[in-house]
């Protein structure tokens, strides 16, 4: 690898393993646009720079988060919520007397299992986030450690594919293998040649990956006692994902490359089209046919906290017309709720995590933070999603004939065809990422912004005295006490 710019590639299509790259190559006719000289020159440089200012730039974020972890002292403003919280809940107990008593010793006879989790749901709240708050702290900073050395190990993983040209090296093994096996070639057979490089790519990154998603779940959610999940279930689930890729990802990837090539110069418009088109059916088919795929759903019971879920729904006039309960706890004693669908046909999903940790009130002012989101208009993703889909394929349409960008990362062979799904990931890596990036951020702030509007919201409905006692309380045995800014995400 040259270390004067233009930084090259150990891995070109020209030199393959053995001349360290050789210098960007003019056009066919002899001479190249300045755009392309550019490219060629700094893409490589800048690209690694800028991934170095964005894993610098993430990393003082934790850093500084790291630090709200060390505070050993409970939150004051809390603690005075969670105060008047329990001195609502002695109130209505002393009301109701006799009901509780009776309450209390059926509790008793049902076992030490069933009394425990009583117990834990009905005894003061301050008390209990009092001696969670140690092991929440403990949670958020190896959260915080694991985070920062997994995204050490991350930009040294891309930085080193760069400059071996682990893109150049991949697809022609992919060519290779195409050839070899099955008589293909890139001229004629791109597409195909296409999903053998996105399977290797595939296959790599998830093996890359596999050592940190099994130490977060196996070590620290297991340390933490939240990992309620098998090393077979992990594995099964690894193996449905893939499945799920390959019979979804293979045809989408391939009609899209197909409506590149067939699309003119106005491509993009029958891009986004088809990504439109897609992102429906999917958000169709997921909830209907991959979610039970990894887990259970069953209506909700019939009961009060149905009844009042309803009424909560028709009192915003949300067109609730199913309400499910999903085993989350065959994976983790994490607990969340979350609605999904379109137009007049919205469905609620409850983890049963969540209905075994906290009463129906609190459930009742958790959904009501929910439901403040779809209230207020902030459930616009798929919308932003599809403007955004929209800019990035119209702004790779002004680079796709960039040959000094794709010369740049080791694709130096002009009497090659450039692939067209190598063009679409440079140019998201490099020329679109410093937007992709600012547009992340601007994201993350609008986000806890809308956050902070919910709990507002979901206070004012008054299904709960506070939203406060929720947050705390709906997580699991031990709950992380969030002490996060709001460029934490």
């Amino acid at each position: 690898m040259d270390v004067t710019l233009p930084l090259t590639p150990q891995y070109t299509q020209l030199s393959g393993l053995g001349g360290g790259g050789l210098p960007p190559s003019p056009g066919d006719d002899g001479s190249s646009s300045s755009s392309d000289d550019l490219f060629a020159t700094y893409a490589v440089a800048a690209t690694l720079a800028f991934s170095l200012v964005v894993y610098l730039f993430e990393s003082y974020l934790s850093l500084r988060q790291r630090r709200s972890y060390h505070k050993t002292e409970f939150p004051s403003e809390l603690e005075g919520t969670v105060g008047k919280i329990d001195a609502e809940r002695e109130r209505e107990k002393k009301e109701k007397g006799e009901e509780t008593e009776k309450e209390g010793e059926e509790a008793k006879e049902g076992g030490e299992a069933s009394s425990k989790e009583k117990v834990d749901r009905d005894a003061p709240l301050l008390p209990q986030l009092r001696s969670k708050f140690a092991a929440s702290q403990s949670y958020g900073l190896e959260k915080v450690h694991f985070s920062l050395f997994s995204s050490t190990y991350g930009t040294f993983e891309g930085t080193a594919f760069v400059l071996w040209g682990f893109l150049p090296y991949v697809w022609d093994l992919s060519c290779r293998f195409g050839n070899e096996y099955f008589g293909w070639t890139e001229t004629n057979d791109e597409i195909k040649v296409t999903l053998i490089f996105m399977s290797i790519v595939t296959i790599v990154g998830t093996i890359t990956s596999l050592p940190f998603e099994w130490y977060s779940t196996f070590r620290i959610e297991k340390r933490h006692g939240f990992n309620k999940q098998t090393p077979a279930l992990f594995v099964t689930d690894k193996i449905k994902g893939l499945f799920l890729t390959a019979i979804f990802g293979g045809p989408f990837l391939a009609l899209l490359l197909r409506i590149i090539k067939w699309g003119g110069e106005s491509f993009y418009l029958y891009v986004w089209a088809f990504t439109f088109v897609f992102s429906v059916i999917m958000m169709t088919l997921v909830p209907v046919v991959i979610m039970p795929m990894f887990n259970k759903y069953e209506p909700l019971p019939e009961g009060t906290l149905k009844e009042d879920i309803h009424a909560l729904a028709g009192r915003l006039e949300f067109p609730l017309t199913k309400l499910f309960v999903m085993d989350g706890s065959k994976r983790s004693s994490h607990s969340n709720a979350f609605m999904f669908g379109f137009f007049k046909n919205k469905r609620i999903v409850l983890f049963d995590t969540l209905m075994q940790q906290v009463h129906n009130n609190e459930i009742l002012a958790i959904l009501g933070h929910e439901l403040g989101h779809w209230k207020m208009g902030h459930i616009a993703t798929f919308v932003i999603s599809q403007l955004y889909m929209g800019a990035a394929f119209y702004c790779f349409s002004l680079c796709y004939t960039s040959h000094g960008l794709y010369r740049a990362f080791g694709f130096d062979d002009t009497d090659r065809p450039v692939p067209t799904i190598i063009a679409l990931l440079l140019f998201l890596s490099t020329v679109f990422e410093p937007i992709d990036k600012a547009l992340s951020y601007a994201m993350t702030v609008h986000s806890r912004k809308c956050e902070f509007k919910a709990d507002e919201f979901s206070v004012n409905l008054r299904t709960w005295r506070t939203w406060a006692p929720c947050a705390p309380t709906a997580g699991t045995p031990r709950t992380t006490i969030r002490t996060r800014r709001w460029w934490s995400g």
